[in-house]
């Protein structure tokens, strides 16, 4: 009777979710996904003792995943994978106290039911070790051995379909996609290292340097969340969205289409920052693979040809692993907020633990450090990343009262308290761009969201409320705003990874596009954008290489030249 149940609850699961946005997995998945579950459900079965609860204590780990799964995929629009779960901490950190207790409590308590029915008596135990060593030799393999694992899963008829992790799961079931997709990261991890350098030309400071011709300082915002409200074209906005002085600054938005939805800011970070998609080739975050070794990114790029470079992150250092990525990418200088910064130097003054900085403190305090940086007349890159639009979406009311009047949404749901926060950052944003612009005239300035919170309902709820931005139904299209020097023809980017090649191409005045091939003036195929992306990740994680072959993007008339020892800048 337990097996029938727990088959039952899966499949209830898999088809409820399927019908509700979840993963609408295959009902051909169950002729081998169920039997591995239900190996795995009676392996912890019979470890207990014969009792009202063992059941329920046996399957709860397996009912979790699929839940857990399915809720990731519908707010955060992506399939989640086992190295996911080492964001779980960062995730924890940037939740609510009550879902904090909740995970940790719960976590707890099934640990300590297990041990209280636990069988004492060794032979008691030799059946149900036995299932259990064959619930994770499969596991294991995928780990040990991955060639040999997908070789012979391959023979079964599954495998990773290359363009959709979606269809993978409902394919192939969802724990079955778990295995299959660590197996194929390992593999990659250890073939990265056999793999030729090959060098983008956009990222050698030699081609930089030969073509800028006036070295302005360069400003790159970075905003948690930033949505749009005039693109839920099922609301109603009975006063308006954002502040008068807005307007100017609306009249500068463009669109561009980041790597994640709902989450991942360190995603959104690297491809603007490395001019490179973040593929996820080897781990959940390029940034958590990233050891402080220095690889070629903007920051590193710029540096090499005399500009200072700055970081101010608005939250922890171990969020994301940025103190380590930031190094990698070049950055000389990183400031986090006081009360998170410890014995570390930063200009940051806060002292708040539980809330996240507000836009408008943490940009006055920028343009305060700004003004020191023009002093010293030497160049500078000024990036910022706020994170005060992160979910959930609190609002000190006694401070910022609602202003914006919606019809269409509760007032207490996320995608209110989002519009209502939206309201003052908008304000903020066009205060700073006016003092920033006072204050450094011939500046380069970029502002953009990272990505679209998952409000109340990941990617349904846009659709339900009729939001203008899908990226081909994934909704992760976001605003952003350039102000800077004139130039004639821009070639304003699609995807955040073209943002490097558009900030380089403005720099020089289009020289250096002249000279190689700028991601945002003509497209690059996925095998040199892939080539481009191994070639940061193996030198940022201090990966040792073969020699050095530079290809990609080579310019016309240049030769290729294998190099007795790779790079380092």
């Amino acid at each position: 009777m337990p097996f029938l149940v727990l088959s039952l609850i899966l499949l209830t699961i898999s088809l409820s979710f399927g019908l509700a946005g979840g993963i609408n997995e295959k009902s051909a998945a169950f002729n081998h996904e169920l039997p591995f579950m239900l190996i795995a459900f009676a392996s912890l079965l019979y470890l207990m003792k014969p009792g009202p609860w063992r059941a329920t204590v046996a399957a709860v780990p397996i009912i979790v995943l699929y839940l857990g799964m399915d809720l990731y995929y519908i707010f955060m629009h992506s399939i989640f994978k086992l190295d996911d779960l080492l964001l779980l901490p960062e995730g924890l950190t940037v939740s609510p106290v009550w879902v904090r207790l909740g995970v940790w409590g719960g976590m707890f308590a099934w640990a300590a039911a297990l041990v209280v029915l636990l069988k004492r008596r060794p032979r008691e135990l030799v059946l149900p070790l036995l299932l259990l060593f064959c619930t994770a030799a499969v596991p294991i393999t995928a780990f040990i051995s991955p060639t040999q694992f997908l070789k012979t899963a391959d023979s079964q008829g599954l495998k990773v379909i290359p363009w959709s992790d979606s269809w993978t799961s409902a394919r192939v079931g969802r724990a079955t996609s778990l295995l299959l997709f660590a197996a194929t990261k390992h593999k990659a991890m250890a073939e990265l290292a056999m793999l030729p350098l090959v060098e983008d030309p956009n990222q050698n400071p030699t081609f930089l340097r030969s073509t800028l011709h006036d070295a302005r300082n360069i400003h790159i915002l970075v905003l948690e969340s930033f949505l749009d409200p005039e693109r839920f074209k099922s609301l109603k906005f009975r006063t308006p969205t954002a502040p008068p002085r807005f307007e100017a600054l609306r009249r500068k938005m463009h669109v561009a289409t980041s790597p994640v939805f709902g989450g991942g800011t360190a995603q959104a970070e690297f491809e603007i920052l490395c001019g490179v998609p973040a593929l996820k080739l080897y781990t959940s975050a390029e940034f958590n693979m990233l050891d402080g070794t220095r690889t070629r990114c903007l920051p590193s790029l710029l540096g090499d040809v005399g500009y200072r470079t700055i970081a101010t992150q608005s939250y922890k250092p171990d969020f994301f692993n940025s103190e380590k990525a930031y190094r990698s990418l070049g950055f000389e200088e990183t400031n986090y907020p006081t009360v998170f910064a410890g014995t570390r130097p930063t200009y940051l003054q806060y002292e708040d633990s539980e809330h996240y900085i507000y836009d408008g403190d943490l940009l006055a305090q920028n343009l305060l450090y700004v003004e020191k940086l023009i002093a010293e007349d030497r160049p500078f890159l000024n990036y910022v990343l706020g994170v005060y639009g992160h979910l959930p979406h609190k609002t000190d009311t006694n401070r910022f009262p609602p202003m914006v009047d919606i019809v269409g949404v509760d007032k207490n749901s996320q995608t209110y308290l989002a519009i209502q926060q939206f309201y003052y950052r908008a304000g903020a944003v066009a205060d700073y761009l006016q003092k920033l612009r006072e204050m450094d005239p011939d500046s380069l300035i970029l502002i953009t969201s990272d990505h679209l919170p998952p409000l109340d309902g990941g990617p349904r709820l846009y659709r339900n409320l009729g939001y203008s931005l899908t990226a081909g139904g994934e909704y992760k299209q976001n605003i952003w705003f350039y102000d800077g020097p004139e130039h004639k023809n821009p070639a304003w980017p699609d995807y955040h990874y073209e943002f490097m090649d558009f900030i380089l191409d403005i720099l020089t005045e289009g020289r250096i596009c002249r000279q190689v091939v700028c991601k945002n003036r003509e497209t690059w195929n996925p095998q040199k954008l892939t080539a481009g992306y191994n070639n940061l990740m193996s030198l940022g994680s201090g990966i040792v290489r073969q020699p050095a072959t530079f290809i990609a993007g080579t310019p016309a008339g240049m030769k290729t030249t294998t190099l007795a020892t790779p790079p380092r800048l």
